[in-house]
């Protein structure tokens, strides 16, 4: 092999190394956001009630109070478990995300109420470290759901990271009582930037669009959608909607 040979073969050995480099480097996203692993005992009632500080669930914490980890009690939004998040009284689940400061992350989620009582609108707080929270609320009066048709509704939370690390926290809205709002499908997004490290668009790369949607929480296709929505400004949104 001559030396031009070896240059281009180290050059090419580099380059696979950077690239595998930002393919471990893209946004993992929200760790179990159906709630389907972890340590699940039905209590009898297709339910299993956590009180803080239980980590049984994958990923998740009960941060305080307490929640339901429902089985089948309730038809889910995605898979076979969903969570009230009133178990015995008002609760709140947490987890850590894996972040970069100063980019812009959506969760998104599915929202209901428990449809066996309570209060007619029901609220949950959505937060994450360094940033405001937000109310969210769901009405059975205007949306009427059984167990079989929850009639889940797709909501979104926007925050902007201040860390490496940011917890991002679900909270019950409802002060007392077994009947709290429904939660499910959490997904966590990285906003697409102008500004990613190694100039517009570079974070497409390496399967990097896969977990990133734009100001308007649209998803890519693929990463030339994701290059187009940089190369012109924004101008082309993302083509598959939230």
């Amino acid at each position: 092999m001559n030396r031009r040979s070896s240059v281009s073969a180290a050059i090419a050995v580099v380059a696979s190394l950077v690239l595998a480099g930002s393919a471990l480097a893209a946004f993992a996203g929200a760790t179990n956001g159906s709630f389907e692993q972890g340590t699940y005992v039905d209590g009898g009632a297709g339910l299993q009630t956590l009180s803080a500080p239980s980590a049984v669930m994958t990923g998740w914490t009960i941060s305080a109070g307490s929640v339901d980890w429902i089985g089948t009690f309730w038809t889910a939004a995605d898979g076979s478990k969903s969570l009230d998040m009133n178990g015995a009284g008002p609760g709140a689940i947490s987890q850590i995300l894996a972040t970069k400061a100063g980019t812009t992350y959506v969760a998104a989620f599915s929202l209901s109420a428990n449809p066996a009582g309570g209060s007619t609108v029901r609220a949950l707080t959505v937060g994450a470290t360094g940033s405001a929270s937000q109310s969210f609320t769901f009405d059975r009066a205007a949306h009427v759901n059984t167990a079989s048709d929850m009639m889940w509704q797709s909501k979104q939370y926007s925050f902007v990271a201040t860390g490496a690390s940011t917890t991002l926290t679900f909270t019950s809205g409802e002060a007392t009582g077994p009947f709290g709002p429904a939660l499910d499908k959490v997904v966590v997004t990285e906003t697409a930037s102008a500004g990613s490290a190694g100039g517009p668009g570079a974070a497409c790369k390496s399967g990097g669009w896969k977990t990133m949607v734009d100001k308007a929480g649209n998803h890519f296709r693929n990463q030339g959608d994701c290059v187009s929505h940089f190369a012109t400004k924004g101008k082309n949104p993302g083509a598959v909607k939230p």
